[in-house]
């Protein structure tokens, strides 16, 4: 299991404390499943009794300082209830605290590999609908999905979508649409998935051949990938490997455009550590 080493100058983010108590409360399961039943005790009592500035200061329970744990990926309802109560402050918190940049990263992707304009457009992870106001007409029809209702209202506020789905999109991908999209784009939303596998599978199920997926990642240095492609930050992102988005994007029919490095956003000052990738989907 990780040691958490949150930094306490991001506590006003309300993503960071959600996610920060959804790593220690996996922390206890996995305590509880290794047979660690006490030290699994002793720490849900230090997540309820402490407050989480308190916990950071000290070690967590014994077996709890495993550098390489990783889970597979962030339950839907941390992230519903996160973005809910994130909705109304969204916009404003990440384009003017955070200097968050990839609507137009991947506005910039869209406009750099067409000619014309996409005829469907598929926002997973839309949130307040940043990407497709950074997009606007190069898409002709726009669909949305996310899992926060709240995030989903303000979208619909802004009346930039055709249509609007609250949803997992591991799970909207799983469906049988009739119509597929030429052009798929999600914008931070793959670091709250760990194994890409089930969610790049839907993407190929899902588009139209020679269509398009766009979409950003955090990444690490090459060392931080040396047990496993995918890991999660210490705070409470996960960040992929260049080379595992290579594979698993290969292992489902796409042919890989572009994979540059990018920083989405700056947290305390620093850079963040990205990737945009635009594939195309060839076919199986």
């Amino acid at each position: 299991m990780m040691n958490i080493n949150f930094n306490s100058d991001d506590e006003d983010n309300p993503i960071h404390a959600a996610l920060k108590k959804f790593l220690i409360d996996c922390q206890v399961q996995d305590l509880k499943e290794a047979g660690k039943t006490e030290e699994a005790e002793q720490l849900a009592l230090k997540n309820v009794e402490q407050d989480l500035s308190a916990i950071e200061q000290e070690q967590l329970a014994s077996g709890s300082n495993d550098e390489n744990y990783t889970p597979e990926t962030v339950p839907e309802q941390c992230v519903s209830k996160t973005f809910d109560n994130y909705a109304d402050n969204f916009d404003q918190h990440l384009t003017k605290q955070l200097n968050y940049a990839v609507p137009q990263i991947i506005q910039e992707m869209v406009s750099k590999f067409t000619e014309g304009r996409f005829k469907r457009l598929l926002d997973l992870g839309c949130g307040t609908g940043l990407c497709a106001e950074a997009i606007g007409d190069l898409a002709l029809h726009k669909t949305g999905v996310d899992l926060s209702e709240g995030m989903l209202d303000k979208a619909d506020q802004k009346e930039l979508y055709d249509d609007l789905y609250l949803n997992d999109l591991t799970e909207f991908l799983q469906n049988d649409w009739e119509d597929h999209w030429d052009l798929i784009i999600s914008g931070d939303t793959f670091i709250y998935l760990g194994a890409l596998e089930e969610a790049v599978a839907g993407l190929a199920k899902n588009l139209e051949l020679n269509g398009k997926v766009i979409f950003t990642t955090e990444t690490a240095t090459d060392e931080v990938f040396s047990e496993k492609p995918y890991v999660m930050s210490n705070r409470g992102r996960f960040a992929h490997s260049a080379e595992y988005l290579r594979k698993v994007l290969a292992d489902n029919g796409f042919t890989l455009i572009e994979l540059d490095e990018i920083t989405p956003r700056y947290e305390d000052g620093n850079p963040v550590l990205g990737l945009v990738v635009v594939a195309q989907y060839n076919g199986k």
